[in-house]
């Protein structure tokens, strides 16, 4: 009894001011619900959630928790994610907090358990798909053992709570003693159950790792002063799944995406290109957004570049400042679309934030472009490429008439471009328009052109 007075002391003096949670309550606060491994999708769903949060201005941000672990990199994320969160945080051990639970737990400046809950056993392991769980080198589990331990300590320290513990959660090698009691023998992983986390110990007493032991949430938000808030659920969706494999394709879906544009520009006409493009750049801002990176001003600013390069090509051929810009202004829009926003952040994301997705996009440009050389180089060819050629509407007083009435150039005939030629177009010969295409660079309107090839109805043209 005793200890649990010194427990509840120690709670209401926390919920008293040290951090004005009490003081600066609204009237809403958001419950995550992570009852899942943790995942990519759970990097989203938290993500959603602080978000969320953040446009109620809620008071505070309780992780309902319920996991077995999960991946490494993944959990890494969601505690960068709380540990920058402009709102209060509590975690609720609502069942267990095994492994990456742990993690996630320190990364909140609170911890309450649920009666029966345990936290721990936080060690690494190596999963091999297929095969399940496999011993790691004596090397690469040291090496990784030293990183987790190092990231878990450094969160706990900025949190508040006791490294120690957590360490002790890592590392079986750590003995854990305080108060000159043994919490955890050397050889075996520290696992709390809800009552030893709460133990008080030191001078004055403060709990182990645990504010107290509450039934359910509802308990939780009125220790902590939120009795009577509204309550603002965050859970799973279906849509965090689909932004999860829209975000994992997303370089190829922009790699599709720039090839599509560059296959459009070289065939006149809104075809099967411009469909492909479409969807592929969709598809990546839609994968974005469910994750919570991109928004409404990355998608208004691809637009306006897709504009000003359609301008640029079909309105004032050459690339010129229209191009330029609408080029810049896509790029923008794609790395914006995949950089890391915290809620309560700076408005302009920082040269750190930025580093990943301005790789990301230069190493898709550039594989793009690789792509496109190719095509350039091999399409015209191929039967596809003749096939996707589009002729422009012609009217017989402009002088078009048949391509069978038409008589065919000569090669070495010589003659000016009365379209731009993307490679397709129209030349015109002693007087006669005829449909021609280029030998695959694109040829201005106006400029001298030279008869290369004819094949059949085919004319192949080349700058004179």
């Amino acid at each position: 009894m005793k200890a649990l007075a010194i427990v509840g002391a120690v709670s209401v003096w926390f919920s008293a001011g040290t951090l004005g949670w009490a003081n600066n309550a609204t009237n809403t606060v958001c419950v995550i619900q992570v009852h899942e491994d943790i995942t990519h999708n759970t990097v989203f769903l938290i993500r959603r959630g602080l978000q969320e949060a953040h446009k109620a201005s809620a008071a505070g941000i309780v992780i309902d928790l319920d996991t077995n672990g999960g991946l490494v990199n993944q959990t890494e994320k969601v505690m960068r994610l709380l540990e920058r969160s402009p709102r209060p945080t509590v975690t609720f051990v609502n069942g267990k907090a095994y492994s990456a639970g742990a993690f996630i737990a320190a990364a909140t400046d609170r911890i309450y358990m649920a009666p029966g809950s345990v936290i721990g056993a936080a060690t690494p392991i190596m999963l091999v798909p297929g095969s399940g769980p496999a011993e790691m080198p004596k090397a690469l589990e040291e090496k990784l053992s030293s990183a987790v331990r190092a990231m878990v300590r450094s969160t706990a320290q900025m949190k508040g709570h006791n490294p120690d513990v957590f360490e002790a959660m890592v590392d079986a090698d750590r003995e854990l003693v305080l108060d000159g009691k043994v919490i955890s023998e050397k050889g075996k992983l520290l696992t709390l159950t809800n009552e030893e986390a709460a133990r008080p110990y030191g001078d004055p007493p403060k709990p182990l790792l645990s504010l107290g032991t509450v039934a359910n949430v509802t308990a939780l938000l009125a220790s902590n002063g939120w009795a009577g808030a509204t309550v603002l659920e965050i859970k799973p969706t279906g849509f965090e799944v689909v932004g999860r494999w829209l975000t994992m394709i997303g370089p190829l879906l922009m790699l599709i995406g720039f090839v599509a544009i560059y296959l459009e520009m070289k065939t006149p006409g809104i075809g099967v290109p411009t469909v492909v493009a479409v969807i592929a750049f969709s598809l990546y801002f839609i994968g974005n957004f469910i994750a919570g990176l991109a928004g409404m001003e990355e998608i208004v600013i691809f637009i306006i570049g897709v504009l000003l390069l359609l301008i640029e090509v079909f309105v004032l051929p050459g690339f010129g400042v229209a191009g330029f810009l609408g080029v810049c202004a896509i790029l923008i829009a794609l790395i914006l679309g995949m950089t890391e926003r915290f809620p309560g952040g700076p408005p302009v994301p920082t040269l750190p934030d930025l580093k990943v997705p301005i790789l990301t996009v230069a190493w898709t440009f550039i594989g793009s472009v690789f792509v496109m050389v190719l095509l350039g180089r091999f399409l015209p060819k191929t039967s596809v490429f003749r096939k996707m050629e589009l002729a422009a509407a012609t009217a017989a007083e402009q002088g078009y008439v048949a391509a069978a009435a038409v008589p065919r150039p000569a090669p070495g005939s010589v003659g000016v471009a009365e379209t731009v030629l993307r490679p397709a177009g129209k030349a015109r010969f002693d007087g006669q328009l005829v449909d021609v295409v280029s030998t695959g660079d694109m040829i201005e309107k106006g400029a001298a052109v030279r008869v290369v090839e004819v094949h059949g109805s085919k004319v192949v043209v080349t700058t004179a």
